[in-house]
């Protein structure tokens, strides 16, 4: 029994530290789904820029209003209670800033909860310039706070920003939205108390399938942006931690490594069950006799002898008396 007792511990030791749990969801927009329509990628981006922490709760349960740097709300489609308006709104007159990108989704809701006369559109504009057919239509009209080192924007169907106070993202002059051409706005920084409010009207400028072409404007976004930083995860109403999550334990197991100690702890069961381990010593002793010549001498002289040479004669009986009975791991003794 002990010796499985030692061969479970040792194994669980060697699987533990390579237990991951992985924490994955299909929510479109979701920085836990890896998807092409969820925002992974730009989660991890989020992470190197100083942290990332999932808001998975109500903003007034999780104590939002308390927390400081940047609430990053992309796509919501649930709706906000006042008691979650009224600890948004705290946090940004602390002094903290909201990314708020959405484009036919609640976000209006929250705007108008907040008191702001800035909506996004209801419908998608009409660009001249576009990259594969109209649902992408691209922009090079970026402030110069956001556009080192960008060529354009990509986007998929966006809205507009109605009202905007001050823009830093425009549509292609000559697009058509509702009866009239020109350029919309496509983000927009409003300021609130003593923080601020980035409006983008496309929340898949941040999917994985996009992130690829707009990772550098994104980069720049982010660094206009204070951390460290909090993503909402419970305004997707498809996200649900409980049965649309699935948790995946990975174990990267080195099977050789589980092999050998296996191996070892059969051979250590072997070596003490059988005696062998009691061999050494006898082989120790002959060679002693043998050295001495004194083989006919009583093994009392012969350890008299042996403690005049500065061993514990104590410790030399016992092992003699063990080697004498047979007795394993010292049982007899009560090693």
């Amino acid at each position: 029994m002990v010796y499985v007792i030692i061969l479970v511990i040792g194994v669980a030791l060697l699987i533990m530290p390579l237990s991951v749990p992985v924490f994955k969801s299909n929510a479109q927009y979701s920085v836990l789904n890896t998807g092409w329509n969820g925002t992974s990628s730009f989660g991890k981006l989020l992470y190197s820029k100083g942290g990332v922490t999932p808001i998975l709760g109500p903003y007034d349960s999780v104590g939002l209003d308390k927390d400081r740097g940047t609430l990053v709300v992309i796509g919501p489609n649930l709706p906000f209670t006042k008691g979650e308006i009224k600890a948004l709104r705290n946090f940004l007159q602390e002094g903290n800033t909201l990314l708020l990108a959405d484009d036919f989704g609640t976000g209006n809701q929250l705007l108008e909860g907040l008191g702001l006369r800035e909506r996004f559109s209801p419908r998608s504009p009409l660009t001249p310039i576009y990259l594969k057919n109209g649902n992408f239509p691209i922009t090079a009209e970026i402030n110069a706070s956001l556009s080192e080192d960008v060529n354009f924007l990509v986007m998929y169907k966006p809205s507009v920003i109605l009202n905007p106070e001050n823009p830093l993202v425009m549509t292609p002059n000559g697009t058509y939205l509702n009866g009239r051409y020109g350029s919309f706005a496509i983000v927009d920084v409003v300021p609130y108390g003593r923080g601020k409010i980035v409006l983008v009207s496309d929340p898949d400028i941040f999917t994985n399938s996009l992130f690829g072409e707009n990772e550098r404007f994104i980069d720049n976004l982010l660094n206009y942006l204070p951390g460290p930083y909090f993503i909402d995860e419970a305004h997707h109403r498809d996200f649900n931690p409980y049965s649309s999550g699935t948790i995946t334990i990975r174990r990267a197991v080195n099977r050789r490594l589980v092999f050998y100690y296996v191996l070892f702890i059969a051979m250590l069961v072997f070596v003490i069950e059988s005696g062998l381990w009691i061999k050494p010593f006898e082989l120790a002793f002959s060679l002693l006799f043998r050295l001495f010549g004194e083989r006919k001498k009583d093994v009392e002289e012969i350890v008299k002898s042996l403690e005049q040479e500065g061993l514990d004669g104590e410790v030399l009986r016992k092992m003699l008396s063990e080697i004498q009975t047979g007795s394993k791991l010292g049982g007899g003794n009560g090693w």
